[in-house]
Order: C-alpha cells, then sequence, then structure tokens
C-alpha cells in the first residue's frame, strides 16, 4: 500500500513538474513578445539632436538625508550628511547616457551607465529623463531641463536638492 501511495505521488508530482514547463514555454512567448514591443518603441522614441549631445555639469550642494516624513534622518545621534557632488551627464546617442558623480569632500567617484528619453520638448527647453545605474547598489533618475538656446539648465533627483548645469564640451 505504501509503495502505490508513493508511486502515485511520485506520478502526481512529475505530471505536475511537466505541465508547469509547459506554461513557462508559453510565458515564455509573451516576454518575447513584450520585449519586441518595448524595442520597437525604443526605435520609435525622438532621438536627442546631435548639437545637445555631449556633456553637461552641475554641481549639487551638500543636504542631509531625509526620513520618509521628510524631517532629518538621525544616525547615531546625528544628522546623515551627504557631501556636495560635482555631476557630469555625457549624453549619447541611441540614447544613452553615463554619469560621474565626484565627491568634493574626498574626490571619491562613482560612474553610472544607463538611458534617456526626451519627455517634453518645445522652442524654448528639452525635458529629459535619465535613469541611471551603478550595477550594484544604486539606481537613481534624474529629470535635467535644458535651454535650447544656451545649453543651461537645472537637474532635479529624487529626495535630492535641484541644482543647475551647463554643457561644457561635445
Amino acid at each position: 500500500m505504501k509503495v502505490s501511495i508513493i508511486f502515485h505521488t511520485t506520478l502526481l508530482t512529475g505530471v505536475l513538474l511537466l505541465s508547469a514547463c509547459g506554461n513557462n514555454e508559453g510565458n515564455s512567448k509573451v516576454e518575447t513578445q513584450t520585449d519586441e514591443k518595448v524595442q520597437s518603441e525604443e526605435t520609435n522614441t525622438p532621438q536627442l539632436e546631435a548639437d545637445f549631445l555631449g556633456v553637461y555639469q552641475g554641481t549639487q550642494p551638500g543636504y542631509f538625508l531625509k526620513n520618509q516624513y521628510g524631517d532629518d534622518l538621525i544616525v547615531a545621534g546625528k544628522k546623515a550628511p551627504v557631501p556636495s557632488c560635482d555631476y557630469k551627464f555625457l549624453f549619447k546617442e541611441n540614447h544613452v547616457v553615463s554619469l560621474q558623480q565626484t565627491s568634493l569632500e574626498d574626490q571619491r567617484r562613482v560612474y553610472y551607465e544607463g538611458s534617456y528619453k526626451i519627455v517634453k520638448q518645445d522652442s524654448d527647453s528639452i525635458k529629459l529623463e535619465c535613469t541611471v545605474s551603478d550595477g550594484k547598489y544604486s539606481n537613481p533618475t534624474y529629470v535635467l531641463i535644458v535651454n535650447k538656446t544656451d545649453k543651461t539648465g537645472v537637474c532635479i533627483g529624487g529626495d535630492e536638492p535641484e541644482f543647475s548645469i551647463k554643457k561644457i564640451q561635445k
């Protein structure tokens, strides 16, 4: 009797595993179709004009981290400071952006890679959304609003203070 129960349980487990594998194949087709749709949407998004490609630089002032309620974050009885940083965004063709973030306190650098998209554009300015990653711990999103005439503007981060930027090289 025990052998029969074990056999039937094993058989049932095998059938369930096979049917689950079949469902994954169906999901794979859906994922592939979704990936193709995303890729086709990306190719239809407007490209940044060559004149706006290049390096934009700005300095973010130091600030204190905030908690979820907007109050200063306290660690070991002290406010948690973030030092002033130099930002350099390098905009490339095909929606590629790189970011070099340099601490002005100790000159440490963090490098990010990612993509940008044109969120809004009119006769005076371009609004760009940059989604970048250091590949390990950080995946910030920045919005840059650039004046078309003089290539200056502002950079806005999530819970960070905004700061001025300007194009410094092609």
